[in-house]
């Protein structure tokens, strides 16, 4: 009778963990074909919390207590939402997402052009975007990869206050949380170059009989081309971080065309494609927007473009006999429509390096280099503060010594994106 008494308190104690854990997993794919569907929204209906998949659809989302008498919602830009109950929600989903191609039955005729739709989009900013101050907690990842191996890894969780519209402050952060990759591994590229100049230089000590200094190979290089402000700031409500797509000083450098039209929860969205003409400082890009057909809300930015290296640098890599392939990027803004308004949702920069070093006699040396960052916001809250000047994030300062967790969070209860 004891031990039946053990196990039955046993029992009821995993089954309050269980109802505890608020944490649903899953994976998503196109029903059609299926194919994963990487950085797919899941979120609640009537709270303004969320999360993404990852590359490869897979995620976990982490649900409040007060919230799970709420409804999950899947949804992919193109492909009909999917909702679910929270209480009927198994804890490993499995989510087919049919593609909405009988949603736009009708053909829709419109006298703007391409670019009008854009100019509209910029006209009603104001009626489209929050513009009174409000608060948000995302979390941020920073990838360096170097031939397929992590060299660096970095997680950290913002909350930050948009100011309002009018305000001409900039965006504040606090770094709440801030976690490295534990086990980086060694950056390699010329590594094994500069071992064999230094075993030349150690042999040529010793034939002389004179003393030799060990050098250390230094690979701390900074690849992160700006830390998180590269990419915690893309807002285009903010109309200093606008692409050039966007800003009308540039509008004749772009080729402006209609893609094919899509959906978002049943709502219709225009498809613009973009395409500079030729560079601008030193890079030229290219994508679509997505822009919702009635509010003229820009929903979605996708945006791929090469960077060129500048002519004064080049005949400098030449002689010490570095290549560096024209870097690629993409960018990838995402909003989130709550209570009407449109909310950023997730904010991606991605970047890739080929460096090459030439060598006489031996072959080449090559690396591919994949630096990834994502900002993908967690919650929306209205009640807004301003961030103490002391807890400001600084770029220039080193994330682990700036964590001011006031709020007393855990990793536990973060949304993050599954590797």
């Amino acid at each position: 009778m004891t031990r039946l008494l053990t196990i039955l308190v046993l029992i009821i104690n995993i089954s309050v963990f269980s109802q505890n854990k608020s944490v649903i997993s899953g994976t998503i794919i196109n029903k059609e074909n299926q194919e994963s569907l990487p950085f797919t929204s899941i979120s609640l209906k009537n709270h303004s919390v969320g999360t993404i998949s990852n590359e490869n659809g897979v995620f976990d989302f982490y649900i409040p207590k007060s919230m799970r008498n709420d409804t999950l919602v899947i949804s992919f830009i193109g492909f009909n939402s999917y909702e679910i109950p929270v209480s009927s929600a198994k804890s490993e989903l499995k989510i087919n997402l049919q593609p909405s191609n009988n949603v736009l039955d009708e053909v829709i005729i419109s006298s703007l052009n391409p670019l009008d739709y854009i100019k509209k989009a910029l006209e009603n900013i104001e009626d489209n975007y929050p513009q009174n101050p409000y608060q948000t907690l995302a979390y941020y990842r920073e990838k360096f990869i170097e031939n397929g191996a992590i060299i660096n890894k970095e997680e950290a969780v913002f909350k930050t206050y948009y100011p309002s519209s009018t305000d001409s402050a900039k965006n504040q952060h606090q770094l709440l949380l801030y976690k490295p990759e534990e086990n980086p591994q060694q950056f390699q590229f010329m590594r094994e170059w500069f071992e064999k100049k230094q075993d030349k230089r150690r042999k040529k000590a010793i034939k002389k009989g004179g003393d030799f200094e060990e050098e250390e190979f230094n690979s701390d290089i900074d690849m992160d081309l700006g830390g998180p402000e590269s990419v915690i700031n893309l807002d285009i409500n903010n109309s200093k971080e606008r692409g050039n797509y966007l800003k009308p000083k540039h509008f004749s450098k772009y080729e402006y065309t209609f893609g094919e039209e899509t959906s978002l929860n049943g709502e219709v969205l225009i498809s613009v494609n973009f395409k500079a003409k030729k560079k601008i400082e030193y890079q030229k890009d290219w994508g679509k927007i997505l822009i919702h057909k009635d509010t003229y809300a820009i929903v979605l930015i996708e945006e791929t473009g090469k960077f060129s290296i500048p002519f004064i640098i080049k005949p400098i890599l030449f002689t010490v006999g570095l290549k560096i392939g024209n870097p690629t990027f993409s960018k990838v803004i995402q909003y989130q429509k709550y209570n009407n308004i449109w909310y950023p949702k997730l904010f991606r920069w991605d970047a890739k390096i080929n460096l090459t070093k030439r060598n006489t006699f031996d072959a080449n040396e090559n690396s591919e280099i994949n630096i990834g960052q994502v900002f993908s916001i967690n919650e929306i809250n209205s009640d807004a503060k301003l961030i103490p000047t002391e807890k400001l994030f600084k770029s220039d300062k080193e994330m682990e010594n700036q964590e001011f967790n006031d709020i007393n969070i855990s990793w536990d209860i973060i949304n993050v994106i599954k590797d």
